[in-house]
């Protein structure tokens, strides 16, 4: 290989070049020299310099180094073009003058000597000459963590870019990446980096709400939302695919609706309306996140999804809810001419839960009552006409008169009020198609699950998974179409029954028919034995219509079969165009006549319609988790998961197991150990839980741990301290934040207190003693009392305060904030504080517990914006007084002789 010329290895001096900054390595060098000049001797010429830039790459790797370009000139003003490459480990640090996150950074550079250089010839080819071949470090026999020799190429790029909008994880992009090069060095951090640099290239500049509006806009979705009062911000955000919204038009005859959780780092609960097509697949309707679920957010999210249907006349004919109120108000409200129906499986887990906590017969009497309970609830809940219904009652309360609290539960709260929801002589009237459950809408829960990986995610996270599972949805819908049009089963072909039906109806009809054909054998023409139920449920010809049918060797017509079942594909029904011409021309009238001023405002609404993606709206504020420090003896687990919390009856199944003789599978998964040789024959005894035995019985099974406090006079102040997380001695600053908090708001507390004289007392009472007395113990009138400070401590914290006791020491109350509105999770913010013998303790309670009943006082003097705070624990509240007044009955409470401990 040819050398270059003298004057051009000028270029590369750079001894006259200032370097600010600059960190210097050790002088005491390695004399260590590797000299891999004989790998680049045999280069050709090339005429692309990309060509060559990319052999001497594969070279350097083969040597065990990486080449990086030190300096190059495209040719620009006459001058020569050229190219120099230096190794990876070349040059000096650079010490950055901006202050780094991360103070653990590192440095390859060690001043590597080697250096080529490229030059273009006369001749329109590029040459290659070795200005140093020696290294004077050691070189890496594999190039694994080498930054450069594990950088993505471009066609890799693009498969990590077709791989990351398919929501396939990083693990799974790098095993592609590995299968399809198996050589290739690039690390897990750098599928990391490019994921990271690939969605932040998609969205740009653009905000959230921005980037969810552009994706909605360029789907075409039919998106709404709604904000909190005059602000930006996000409040609800309902959308739904375009196709959803055909299918919607075309099969609206059943509805089912659920709310799931863990879907969005806002937390907010995402409202799914599922429908059910002819060939019993599921379809969304739309999706909804909502900031709370209340009556309000559920009639906005509803009547939204009323407005998606052509016609009025084509509302949903059956609503499947579970018994939430204010989502069966909401119902109620939007749509008065369905027949709202309730999951049967929630009532019947409801019903045996309450049970499982009012019962306390031992094990084995326990099985069989629920095995009686589980019968006798299925003739009540199957029961085909009100007789058999009343009959079945009787029998109900024959077998359960010994369990008085339970019976009243049973009657007053599920079969008076909503058996025309759940009972077979009621529901088996309307078409519901056999959605009775909810079960439909779990499953699109867990199906969407399945696309999101966490629950960490943004809106457009959200809406990226739910774009996913609709794509795939509709191919689903679309594919079972094709099959019932274009294929048919061999005994439908050749049965005279069915000659007019094949092709025209779908197949899944065609088995419900079949199913009444062969139950026809047995019930004839007989109407009372058939029952008719399939005509009235289904829309499908009955046994008894069948078997005349057969013996006048007739076939089934299909004016006899519901349209419901004759719909084989998505209508596409012109919607026809909106004439805005009238509104279009007062615009034009109103920007003539208004000032400059109007113009812009005017401006500024037509380009949010116009360009949806330059929208001002701003995402809901985070929920932050409340810190803490970490517990003792557990492991912190990742709270990712969008893997659903248990419901009550689940908890209650864990803490009143059924024995192993009643169970085919175990009801909770045993958790994987070590094996470690044969157990211990004798039992593991539980840990005794301090001060339990002066709390409710009831609520033992309910009580996660009890922790003590120094008894001292402070002890309420340093329960409340040690549930902020902050110690109990800072006890100090509980007191103060109360005192600001009387001080701020004494009006409002005066009408509480009712003069002035008990309002001063209980504010010197906030105050610490100036001294201490000998005994170590602050006087009586600086102790923590209740009920009124509850209110403060509730009000100051916004937090729940729980006041729990034994009836035969105090009274239990359940205190909340006197202003404010609730969060999105009031449950997670409770405080309890538990009464023993002249002194506080902190309970700690488990998730879903009952509560005590509110304070009275709180009812009276409550803000209005404070009064949703009560409705997400009034069935835990009910709970609590059934469970109190079986234990020991209702305890008065004396309303002048407040209780006051230490």
């Amino acid at each position: 290989m040819a050398e270059p010329p003298n004057e051009l290895n000028a270029n590369i001096d750079e001894s006259d070049v200032v370097q600010p900054n600059v960190v210097e390595p050790d002088n005491e060098q390695h004399n260590f020299v590797v000299n891999t000049a004989s790998y680049f001797f045999n280069c050709d010429k090339y005429k692309v310099r990309d060509d060559m830039i990319e052999w001497c790459k594969k070279e350097a790797v083969k040597a065990g180094f990486t080449l990086v370009i030190e300096k190059s000139d495209n040719g620009s003003y006459r001058r020569k073009k050229f190219f120099v490459l230096g190794c990876s480990r070349g040059g000096v640090y650079k010490e950055r003058t901006r202050k780094l996150k991360k103070q653990d950074t590192t440095t390859r550079k060690f001043l590597c000597p080697f250096r080529l250089r490229g030059y273009f010839l006369a001749s329109q080819e590029w040459n290659l000459s070795v200005v140093c071949g020696e290294h004077n470090h050691e070189l890496s026999k594999n190039l694994e963590g080498h930054t450069l020799a594990g950088r993505l190429k471009p066609e890799e790029k693009e498969c990590v870019q077709e791989l990351l909008r398919n929501l396939v994880a990083p693990k799974n992009i790098m095993s592609t990446l590995k299968g399809r090069n198996p050589e290739s060095k690039t690390s897990m951090k750098q599928i990391y980096n490019a994921c990271q640099r690939l969605k932040k290239d998609d969205r740009g500049e653009m905000s959230e709400l921005q980037q969810l509006m552009k994706c909605c806009e360029s789907h075409k979705y039919f998106h709404k939302c709604r904000t909190v009062g005059d602000s930006t911000t996000i409040q609800d955000i309902f959308w739904a695919h375009p196709e959803s919204v055909k299918l919607f038009n075309t099969f609206p005859t059943v509805l089912a609706l659920d709310s799931t959780y863990k879907t969005n780092k806002y937390k907010m609960p995402l409202f799914e309306i599922v429908g059910v097509t002819s060939t019993e697949e599921s379809y969304n309707v739309g999706f909804a996140y909502i900031a709370n679920e209340k009556e309000d957010d559920f009639i906005w999210a509803l009547e939204t999804c009323l407005s998606l249907l052509r016609s009025k006349d084509t509302v949903p004919k059956v609503i499947v809810t579970d018994r939430d109120k204010s989502l069966m108000n909401a119902v109620a409200k939007v749509f008065p001419n369905s027949t709202a129906l309730l999951c049967r499986f929630h009532v019947y887990k409801n019903v045996r839960t309450k049970f499982k906590t009012l019962c306390t017969a031992k094990e084995q009497k326990m099985d069989q009552l629920l095995n009686t309970l589980a019968f006798r609830w299925e003739s009540v809940v199957e029961s085909t006409s009100k007789e058999s219904y009343i009959d079945a009652v009787v029998e109900f309360r024959k077998e359960f008169d010994k369990y008085p609290i339970f019976l009243k539960y049973v009657e007053t709260t599920v079969l008076d009020p909503v058996k025309e929801k759940i009972v077979r002589a009621w529901t088996d009237s309307v078409m519901h198609i056999g959605n009775t459950t909810t079960n439909r809408v779990e499953s699109q829960h867990g199906v969407l699950k399945q696309y999101l990986p966490d629950c960490k995610g943004d809106l457009v996270k959200s809406w990226e998974a739910i774009n996913q599972m609709v794509s795939n949805q509709l191919t689903k819908i679309k594919t079972s179409f094709g099959q019932s049009n274009t294929a048919v089963e061999h005994y439908f072909k050749d049965h005279f029954l069915y000659t007019k039906l094949v092709y025209n109806i779908s197949r899944q009809a065609l088995h419900f028919i079949r199913g009444e054909e062969i139950r026809s054998r047995e019930c004839g023409r007989n109407r009372k034995k058939c029952g008719c139920v399939i005509k009235r449920t289904y829309g499908l010809p009955c046994a008894c219509l069948i078997a005349l049918k057969i013996d006048k060797k007739l076939p089934i017509r299909l004016d006899e079969v519901n349209t419901h079942w004759k719909r084989l594909q998505i209508d596409e029904v012109d919607d026809g165009e909106v004439d805005c011409l009238k509104e279009w021309n007062v615009i034009q009238e109103r920007l003539k006549s208004s000032d400059h001023a109007m113009k812009l405002q005017i401006r500024d609404q037509l380009r949010h319609i116009a360009y949806p993606e330059i929208t001002s709206l701003t995402a809901p504020a985070k929920q932050l988790d409340t810190k803490g420090a970490k517990k003792r003896g557990k492991s912190i687990k990742c709270n990712s998961s969008t893997t659903r919390s248990l419901s009550h009856w689940e908890h209650i199944d864990a803490q009143f197991p059924d024995s192993q003789a009643s169970q085919s599978k175990p009801s909770i998964p045993k958790r994987k150990t070590a094996r470690i040789g044969n157990l211990s024959p004798n039992p593991i005894p539980c840990r005794a839980i301090p001060f339990i035995e002066y709390m409710p019985m009831f609520m033992h099974s309910y009580i996660e741990d009890i922790i003590d406090v120094k008894g001292d006079g402070h002890c309420g102040f340093r329960v409340a301290a040690e549930h902020l997380n902050k110690g109990e001695e800072s006890q100090g600053l509980v007191r103060h934040k109360l005192i600001r908090e009387l001080t701020m708001y004494r009006k409002e507390y005066l009408n509480i207190y009712g003069t002035e004289k008990r309002l001063q007392y209980i504010y010197d009472g906030l105050y610490p003693p100036k001294a201490m007395p000998k005994s170590g113990i602050a006087p009586k009138q600086h102790w923590f009392t209740f009920p009124d400070m509850g209110h403060i401590l509730a009000t100051a914290y916004n937090r729940v305060v729980v006041e729990l006791t034994k009836h035969e020491i105090g009274y239990s109350e359940t205190f909340f904030p006197l202003r404010g509105r609730p969060p999105l999770d009031p449950s997670a913010r409770i405080m309890c504080l538990g009464m023993v013998p002249n002194h506080f303790v902190y309970v700690k309670l488990k998730v879903g517990c009952p509560l005590p009943p509110t304070c009275k006082e709180w009812k009276i003097h409550r803000a209005p914006e404070a009064e949703t705070w009560e409705d997400t624990f009034l069935d835990r509240m009910t709970e609590f007084d059934e469970l109190m007044k079986n234990e020991k009955g209702e305890i008065k409470k004396n309303e002048n002789d407040p209780i006051i401990l230490s």
